[in-house]
């Protein structure tokens, strides 16, 4: 794998979509962890088997459209190919759409096969089609109401499908439902997670004209009477059915309401904890978004998050920059802050790995040693303590964490770069506070906006104190962490971070390899099996492709 694409490989590991790779033969070059673990329990990534030809077995109609398109991106009569198709089984039904695009490495052709799961919208759409049926035999003059939701979902999930940036994406939608009867305007909003405000960036109204819009940018944290902003915040669709019994209608739109538009729908468009902003539609008649009208918009809702994100993981992979940010938490329930009264000790973050069921294993340094550590069962957000090593003046502690933070930090694909707890000493001479400095580096601004909106709801005070984007490193510690992890066994990972963080290649040693074997629940002769198969591959890492160890 080259250098420069380790990190990007890492972030396509934490994607809940389908990824792979194959080059111009056809065959699988990669895949990401989604991809593997699709498949039955026994699946493996399936690196090296001939894509197109596996496809070309299943011989059914859907088979064959694939084949064809995937042998068209492959002899480069098009860039893009793209498609619908059923995968059900005995206890579910599921639809996908297979997006796949050519582009070349060092003049090699590739071509990225992303499958992203559509069932919701198909449900919509059968859910939709049913309904229809129903309400033609009972009234006909229902007919023009159900073309027009049948349209919608077609038109809109066509624009945002071959839409190539998340700003086309913005304006096909916005145009496509302020032309569609009974709406009147339609805009897109994105957050800025610095500033804390929200902002349309994309509009269009029914007949062309201008319609006063929201007074510039909101501001999340005082302005959470309008729909937009609570429906971002609150992760949940916003309806006002009638502007006339809305308090705050002549603040926001003091004249458009009543005169231009009767009824106001919010949607946040949100693709698992990843928010790309709202989607806000506005009627010219009241009680329009009833329970049919909200599922369609719901659903499309969904379908352009989708879209946004299958855009921003194929952007990962190509981009040049990263997002650095750095907040301070004030929550005692926070297992860092917890933890520290607990003990009675300072701690110092050293790093972090998982155990084999995937718990959150955290290293920490206490700044003095300890000799038994409270039940772990009476500690906020901490399943398991243990003493790893002791030294003077010190020792490391194991942490087992079920906070909840970690794993967030991971899913969003977010390296820490500090986490420590400054505390400051409380006037009246109680306890002092203690405040948890964060300071992390992720892929993206969408990752960064999810990370903050989950540490504002699960803890008491947050405060953002930089945010800003860099050049990613040609080479950084990451890619070869990412690389070096590729190639060790879980266990082998293990036991030379174990190794690391208990200071065990010093001298003196802090702890012995029967200790660190112990720990990991293993004899002292396998724990030195996995250690030096493990130095043997950094060591690799380091010198195998130098000059002096070539032929």
């Amino acid at each position: 794998m080259d250098s420069g694409n380790a990190l990007a490989t890492a972030a396509l590991e934490t994607l809940p979509i389908t990824v792979a790779v194959i080059d111009a033969d056809g065959k699988i070059v990669l895949t990401n962890r989604s991809w593997s673990e699709f498949g039955p329990a026994e699946s493996t990534d399936h690196v090296g088997d001939d894509y197109v030809e596996t496809a070309r077995i299943d011989d059914d109609e859907h088979a064959r459209r694939a084949v064809d398109g995937l042998e068209s991106l492959l002899d480069g009569e098009r860039a893009e190919f793209t498609m619908e198709y059923p995968c059900h089984s005995p206890e579910q039904k599921q639809w996908f759409l297979m997006w796949a695009n050519r582009f070349t490495v060092d003049g090699e052709t590739r071509v990225s096969v992303v499958h992203l799961e559509i069932t919701e919208r198909k449900l919509a759409e059968i859910a939709a089609e049913e309904t229809a049926a129903e309400l033609r035999e009972e009234h006909e003059a229902l007919e023009h109401v159900l073309a027009r939701v049948d349209g919608l979902l077609r038109d809109v999930t066509g624009a945002v499908v071959d839409a190539s940036t998340r700003e086309e994406i913005e304006r096909r939608v916005s145009t496509r439902l302020a032309e569609t009867d009974p709406y009147v305007l339609a805009w897109v909003g994105r957050a800025d997670v610095t500033n804390q405000r929200l902002a349309p960036r994309e509009w269009a109204s029914a007949d062309g004209t201008d319609i006063p819009l929201e007074d510039d940018e909101l501001v999340l944290s005082s302005d959470e009477s309008h729909p937009g902003v609570r429906a971002l915040v609150d992760g949940e669709t916003v309806v006002i059915q009638d502007l006339e019994s809305f308090a705050d209608a002549e603040r926001w739109w003091p004249t458009g309401a009543g005169d231009r538009f009767r009824s106001v729908a919010a949607l946040p468009l949100s693709y698992g904890d990843v928010s790309y902003g709202v989607l806000v539609v506005f009627a010219a008649e009241a009680n329009v978004f009833t329970g049919r009208e909200r599922l369609v918009l719901e659903s499309l809702s969904e379908t352009i998050a989708t879209a946004m994100n299958a855009i921003e993981a194929r952007r990962m992979l190509t981009t040049d920059s990263v997002v650095e940010f750095e907040v301070a938490i004030d929550d005692p329930e926070l297992f860092l802050a917890a933890l520290t009264d607990a003990l009675g000790a300072e701690l110092a973050y050293r790093g972090q790995t998982y155990d084999e069921t995937g718990a959150p294993v955290v290293f920490l340094n206490a700044d003095r040693s300890i000799d038994t550590v409270p039940p772990a069962s009476d500690i906020d957000g901490i399943a398991d303590l243990t003493v790893l090593s002791a030294y003077d003046g010190g020792c490391l502690l194991e942490v087992v964490v079920d906070d909840g933070l970690v794993a967030t930090l991971s899913e969003h694909g977010a390296t820490v770069r500090r986490f420590d707890l400054e505390s400051a000493p409380a006037a009246d001479g109680s306890r002092p506070g203690r405040t948890v400095d964060l300071s992390i580096t992720v892929p993206n601004g969408q990752s960064a906006r999810s990370i903050y909106d989950s540490l504002e709801r699960r803890y008491d005070v947050v405060e953002l104190i930089s945010y800003h984007e860099t050049d990613r490193p040609t080479q950084t510690p990451t890619d070869v962490m990412g690389r070096l992890e590729s190639s060790l066994t879980e266990r082998q990972f293990t036991a030379l971070q174990k190794a690391y963080y208990a200071d065990y290649f010093e001298w003196p040693r802090n702890v012995s390899g029967e200790e660190l074997a112990e720990s990991m629940d293993i004899s002292r002769s396998t724990f030195h099996q996995h250690l030096r198969a493990a130095q043997r591959k950094l060591l690799d890492e380091l010198f195998a492709k130098t000059p002096t160890s070539e032929g």
